[in-house]
Formats: C-alpha cells, sequence, structure tokens
C-alpha cells in the first residue's frame, strides 16, 4: 500500500513529515502535484490508503479538497502553510463527540499507535448527556483489544465545539496530528459558513486527519 502527497507548492517540511510517517508505517510514498477530480478513483487506481494534501491555508482552497474528499473510505490529512515547525508523530488527539460514528475512529488510531508509537488523548466532549462518554468508552475498550492505551480528557466544550477546541489545544496537549470525523452531511449552515471540519483545519497548528462517517469505513492494511 502507499501513502499519497498532493500539493500544488511543494513545502519541505511536509513533505519529510509524510515521509516519516511512510517509512514507520512501511508504506511507499507517491507525491504528485496534480489533484484529481476523482479522488476515490485516484486513490483506488495508485492503492493509496491514506491521502496527505498539502495546501495554503484559505477557505476557498480547503473546501475544494474537502468536496473532492467526501466520498472517501480512507482517512486523508490536512497540511496547511500555517502548520510551523511539524514534529515526528509521537502524539494523537482525538476529539470524541455523541455522535455514533465516532467509534470507528478505534481502529485508525489503534494503527497509528502500532506503526509509530504515537501516545492516544481522547478529549471527550463536555455534554449534559452521556453519549461522548459512552463513546470514549467504547473507543477505549476497542483500542484496550488492541493492546493499546489512551489518556481521556474532558473538554471544556460540547460536541458541537469539542473539534475547534482540539484544534485549538493541540500542541498545549503535546499532539502531533488531530484525528477527526467528518461532517456527515453538509445543511445550510455548512454551505453558508463552513462545515466544522473546514474551521478545525484552519484553526490548527498540527496535521488534522479525517474520517468519513460510513458504515463501511474503509480498513487499514498492515
Amino acid at each position: 500500500m502507499k501513502i499519497g502527497l498532493l500539493y500544488k507548492t511543494e513545502i519541505a517540511e511536509h513533505k519529510e513529515f509524510v515521509a516519516n510517517i511512510a517509512k514507520q508505517t512501511s508504506r511507499e510514498l507517491f507525491t504528485s502535484d496534480c489533484i484529481p477530480d476523482d479522488a476515490a478513483g485516484f486513490c483506488d487506481e495508485l492503492g493509496i490508503d491514506i491521502l496527505f494534501i498539502s495546501c495554503d491555508n484559505r477557505r476557498k482552497e480547503i473546501q475544494r479538497y474537502l468536496n473532492l474528499c467526501r466520498d472517501l473510505r480512507l482517512p486523508y490529512v490536512f497540511l496547511t502553510d500555517t502548520m510551523p515547525h511539524l514534529r515526528p508523530l509521537a502524539g494523537l488527539l482525538s476529539p470524541v463527540t455523541m455522535f455514533e460514528e465516532e467509534v470507528h475512529k478505534a481502529e485508525v488510531l489503534g494503527h497509528l499507535n502500532r506503526f509509530t508509537g504515537a501516545q492516544i488523548t481522547l478529549l471527550q466532549a463536555n455534554d449534559y448527556g452521556s453519549r461522548a462518554e459512552q463513546n470514549t468508552n467504547k473507543i477505549i475498550t476497542a483500542l484496550n483489544a488492541r493492546g493499546v492505551q489512551a489518556e481521556v480528557l474532558k473538554a471544556r466544550k460540547d460536541s458541537f465545539s469539542v473539534g475547534r477546541e482540539s484544534a485549538e489545544r493541540g500542541r498545549k496537549l503535546s499532539a502531533d496530528m488531530l484525528v477527526v470525523t467528518a461532517s456527515r452531511d453538509y445543511g445550510l449552515d455548512d454551505i453558508f459558513f463552513g462545515p466544522q471540519e473546514l474551521h478545525i483545519i484552519r484553526h490548527s497548528n498540527i496535521p488534522v486527519m479525517l474520517l468519513n462517517p460510513r458504515g463501511d469505513l474503509y480498513s487499514l492494511c498492515d
């Protein structure tokens, strides 16, 4: 399998960061300065199972790439030109909301831990109900079954704002990458003001990995 890196302007630090992850996960690195219109078909054809996108931190540009990746069944990661001094992948931070698709992140978190040894921190949404806590416990159970431990922290914000909080606190919580679930669908607010993942990417100073919420979420191959 391969890791793909797409860019319009090559940024040496981004390429080095992705190359290190490719080495850690025993994958071949494929780079291209051509952004495909059919991202899913592009990844299937080349055997890419993790896609990195290096771009400017501009709303229209990021949203364009988000639209291209809506049908991807594999993890895709945004690296922007406002993410300085990228560090080797030693810490993962993942916000956990009340939505049931959050539990699928356990597989990717466990996979990354296995190959990189990165420590996992779960930022549990501060909701009135118990669904975020239940999802956190399910993720912990799934990780423990793989022999992986994770730290759980209680967020200040609720399920609708914990993603933005994770972006703002990433460095302070010793994270080198965020792992976030993308929006199920785009409502009117998302169309006019942008989906929550757009704002997370724009406010994050560490790479942001997105997982599309699907029942048949892509499984990474070892």
